[in-house]
């Protein structure tokens, strides 16, 4: 059996897990975590970073969510208090961010908006 965890590392002021739970449609089982209230996905759990460690490293998550509930998703982020780096392709994807600077995207799926990218993309925006 293998669980597979992700860990958001970010610095104490800036974990973020109410913007996690949101984007992803998961639920709290702890302060730290996000989990998924069906059980087949992955945990997200919040790492506190000592402010001694800089944050060396990039990524992003993907979400894919049904088309017809996708414009769901970044509106429960933005209640979330968070932002939208990007929503040029919207509503075939939105990219957002947390308070650390960690991004996410928000796609519809399977087929994105017509005339859309199929895929996310983490693009940055001049906002």
């Amino acid at each position: 059996m293998t669980e597979v965890q992700l860990a958001i590392a970010a610095h104490p002021e800036n974990v973020d897990v109410g913007f996690w739970r949101a984007v992803v449609g998961y639920s709290e089982l702890a302060d730290d975590n996000a989990v998924d209230p069906l059980g087949h996905g992955s945990t997200v759990w919040m790492q506190d970073l000592d402010h001694a460690k800089p944050l060396r490293h990039a990524m992003h998550i993907d979400v894919s969510v049904a088309r017809e509930h996708v414009e769901a998703r970044p509106a429960a982020a933005l209640t979330a208090g968070e932002r939208i780096v990007d929503d040029s392709n919207a509503p075939a994807h939105w990219t957002l961010a947390d308070r650390a600077g960690n991004r996410v995207c928000i796609c519809a799926w399977p087929d994105g908006a017509i005339g859309s990218p199929r895929r996310c993309a983490d693009q940055p925006s001049s906002r």
